[in-house]
């Protein structure tokens, strides 16, 4: 079966294959330049120069190299944005939705079950198939997009943020199977390949999302940090830590010395500058919640753990689906 399953779809895994040179190709000459930019400019010296220093100085840190560096490569950095997001579904939707619908759409599965094969082996296979060549495919093409976000994470700080985190790591092949099941069982029920694709999309989409905002930031108890308003000194943002809360969107609060809440957001002011803080008072201090940069690669196989648990489930409800409702 696994044979036949490859005779059949050779001609896409072929053109996967081409595809996945030519993507990697683009990625490699992009992400050299992007390499050697950041080292042959200093900035990886830079930054290891801080010894991951948890507060740097206000003037300084690196971040004006930093941000120099970002803005140079912002336009490449959105297209790898938008180029990526969508990956692991159009992959799972390609290998998962053909799955079982394209033989249900040919009318084919009686010849199939009567040359000596039961429905289940033949369900297995076919998703067995169609699973492995989704996950090689998504693991490549994570491992070079995880080396090629490399440069702009130390850059930027944005490691663990919302969608740059989405597409590095292992996650992003827990998302590729997890579409693959998905629309495996979608193809089943349907018993149609496009029906199913943008069955899937919808499906994929509210999953992700749900996971990510409601999910995600609740994997491991967030840590507190605060420091003064008055002060010459300042967190660190090239560590990759995950701002998530506090009272403003992604960066925290302004708190007075007794507790009062006094706006969101994050408030620097030199000690010279008393207009600057006359409003919340000398002892006024930034509070932040935030997750470590440490734990990025936790999150990552908690994540992908989670969709590996979807698809299990998908994959053996699509087998019994074939086995018991199909006729």
């Amino acid at each position: 079966m696994i044979w036949l399953a490859w005779r059949r779809r050779r001609g896409a895994v072929i053109a996967t294959g081409i595809a996945l040179v030519v993507v990697a190709a683009l990625m490699f000459v992009t992400g050299s330049s992007m390499w050697s930019s950041f080292h042959g400019e200093g900035l990886a010296s830079c930054i290891d120069g801080l010894h991951g220093a948890r507060f740097v100085p206000a003037a300084g840190g690196c971040q004006d190299q930093a941000q120099t560096f970002a803005a140079r490569y912002f336009n490449i950095r959105l297209l790898g944005l938008v180029s990526f997001t969508f990956l692991p579904l159009v992959i799972g939707m390609a290998w998962g939705a053909p799955a079982i619908a394209r033989d249900l759409e040919d009318d084919t599965t009686s010849l199939v079950w009567t040359q000596g094969v039961s429905r289940r082996r033949w369900a297995w296979t076919q998703l067995t198939f169609a699973v492995a060549i989704a996950t090689l495919t998504m693991g490549a093409l994570a491992a070079l997009i995880t080396w090629w976000y490399g440069p702009l994470n130390a850059a930027t700080g944005d490691r663990f943020q919302w969608l740059i985190y989405d597409q590095q790591g292992v996650a992003p092949v827990g998302y590729a199977i997890f579409a693959t099941a998905c629309a495996a069982f979608i193809g089943a029920l349907t018993g149609r390949t496009v029906r199913a694709m943008a069955i899937v999309a919808v499906v994929f989409i509210v999953t992700r999302f749900s996971v990510a905002v409601w999910w995600r930031p609740r994997f491991m108890a967030g840590m507190e940090r605060t420091y003064p308003v008055v002060t010459n000194r300042v967190p660190n943002r090239l560590l990759n830590d995950w701002l998530y809360g506090g009272g403003g969107p992604g960066v925290g609060a302004v708190l007075r010395a007794n507790g009062e809440r006094v706006a969101g957001g994050q408030r620097i002011c030199p000690p010279a500058d008393v207009a600057c803080f006359a409003d919340v008072g000398r002892g006024a201090i930034n509070l932040e919640l935030f997750h470590p940069a440490s734990r990025f690669w936790t999150f990552q196989a908690i994540e992908a753990g989670i969709f590996l648990a979807f698809a299990l489930a998908l994959t053996v409800a699509t087998v019994w689906w074939v086995c018991r409702r199909l006729v």
